[in-house]
């Protein structure tokens, strides 16, 4: 028997770990306004360091002048007279009728924390639970909270896959999951009794349901499994697919199954979204410059004309450092009369708080920067409005502000951007050139345009006639990407039409 060889060897390896208050401030950065609310009420409520100075949201109050913590920090606080208005309005109707419905978080990590699981699948659940919208869906990519991504990378996903199954298949079923879609495709695999057709259908092939017509559906999967059987090294699932024959029988008990699947799971919960959303920021047209003017203060100047970028605190209520904590900490007298413990609680809630209010201006100088830098970029639809965007990634800006890509992601998440053309997710302005270097709002447009021009046409004209239409323009597309972007615009198939 061979002698065993035991050896040792070093390895020098990089790894950032984050402090505590990067933490705090990357989780503040990601709030939408609702929830930043009630994290600063939460924070006051657990730093007697911090107070509340004001809250324009609560009592309709409308502050002319911008306002600063106590500590010298600036923050904007101008609230329009129609705020103020709708302010008083949201205030009345919350106290006349209080929703006391569960949250959708609290509904499922009642269920998910009573189950037989580790800690580590208890601590992954939650994560996903709490990163879910007001729809259900994913907020984050549910990766983003696997530790260790690149070590036991199988391991890792296959402990991903258990838990978000474990999430759907709670009440309500079909959440923790990406989109409609899948959320139907979720509900009709743990019902147990759908078709293999169903299943077909709900897994990418949504679009053949338009119109809904036995018939039509019958007749765009023989043409689909006609396509794919030309096809060379299919999937295991897609050759499942493709042996199915279906005739309109089964097709009009698929129609009915999905019928009865709900597109919206969490729409009985409450949440805090869907009650009322406020601008984060604000962007005007400047008709007479100013004799300086420098992106620091918000203005913007472009080739389609100079724009003003303003912060809006919206429902966040003014805080400030407690002022007799400030005169403890900086009055040598009151120092002796107070014991060491006293000292030590000040001194430590004075610095959570500072951190606190540190975060918070991260957030709000990292929301402006990066609005001043869609401006921008943007500007000629904000001259001309929808239908007027420019490709622009992410990457982009996250690379002239000289930060991480998914800290502009966290920025554009649930915040709310107003204009003249209306209010606006951030997330609107972001748009890939996936057709070209057209943007999907642009071609979009297009799409508009070329069925106003033939609105009076005897015959309507279809996704594929729209399709070639756009490839003269320039703008190659494929017909199946013309029908989605149609179905967006609301607009019917020429079916229909």
């Amino acid at each position: 028997m061979a002698a065993m060889d035991f050896s040792q060897s070093q390895i020098q390896s990089q790894v950032q770990v984050l402090s505590q208050k990067q933490i705090q401030s990357l989780e503040l950065l990601s709030l939408a306004s609702a929830d930043l609310r009630e994290s600063v009420f939460r924070a006051v409520e657990e730093n007697p360091a911090l107070v509340i100075t004001g809250d324009s949201f609560a009592r309709g109050v409308d502050l002319k002048q911008g306002g600063a913590f106590r500590d010298g920090t600036r923050t904007s606080s101008r609230v329009s007279s129609a705020a103020s208005l709708a302010s008083d309005n949201f205030t009345a109707a919350l106290e006349a009728h209080a929703d006391k419905r569960q949250s959708l978080q609290e509904h499922l990590l009642s269920q998910f924390r009573v189950l037989p699981l580790s800690a580590l699948e208890l601590a992954l659940g939650e994560n996903l639970i709490r990163n879910l919208d007001s729809r259900g869906f994913h907020v984050l990519s549910p990766v983003t909270f696997l530790t260790n991504g690149r070590k036991n990378y199988e391991k890792n996903q296959v402990l991903l896959k258990k838990v978000m199954e474990i999430i759907q298949s709670l009440d309500p079923v079909g959440t923790c999951t990406s989109s409609t879609e899948e959320s139907l495709l979720v509900q009709a695999r743990l019902r147990g009794n759908a078709s293999d057709f169903t299943l077909f259908i709900l897994d990418g092939h949504l679009d053949f349901l338009d119109p809904p017509k036995a018939d039509r559906v019958l007749l765009k999967f023989k043409m689909f499994k006609k396509e794919k059987e030309k096809l060379f090294g299919l999937s295991e699932k897609d050759q499942h697919y493709l042996s199915l024959t279906p005739d309109e029988e089964e097709v009009e008990k698929t129609l009915s199954f999905i019928r009865t699947l709900d597109p919206y799971p969490a729409r009985d919960y409450s949440t805090l979204e869907t009650h009322y959303i406020s601008a984060d920021i604000s962007v005007e047209k400047i008709e007479d410059l100013p004799d300086s003017a420098d992106e620091k203060d918000g203005i913007i100047l472009t080739p389609n004309g100079a724009w003003l970028v303003k912060n809006e605190r919206g429902v966040l209520p003014g805080i400030a450092l407690n002022p007799e904590f400030l005169s403890l900490e900086s009055n040598e007298d009151k120092k002796t009369l107070a014991s060491k413990d006293e000292l030590k609680v000040v001194s430590q809630s004075l610095s959570k708080a500072r951190d606190f209010i540190e975060a918070l201006n991260f957030r709000e100088n990292t929301v402006f920067r990066a609005v001043c830098r869609i401006v921008s970029h943007q500007s000629e639809f904000f001259k001309k409005g929808p239908g007027y965007l420019s490709v622009l990634k992410q990457q982009d800006i996250a690379e002239e502000l000289g930060v991480h890509e998914s800290t502009i992601s966290r920025m554009a998440n649930g915040k709310y951007l107003q204009c003249e053309w209306g209010l606006f997710e951030l997330k609107y302005f972001f748009t890939a050139a996936s057709l070209g270097d057209q943007s999907r709002d642009r071609v979009m447009r297009m799409i508009g345009e070329i069925l106003l021009e033939h609105k009076d046409d005897s015959k309507k004209l279809s996704d594929q006639k729209i399709t070639d239409l756009l490839n003269e323009r320039g703008v190659q597309v494929a017909r199946r990407t013309v029908a989605k972007y149609r179905s967006l615009l609301n607009i019917d198939s020429s079916f229909t039409r």
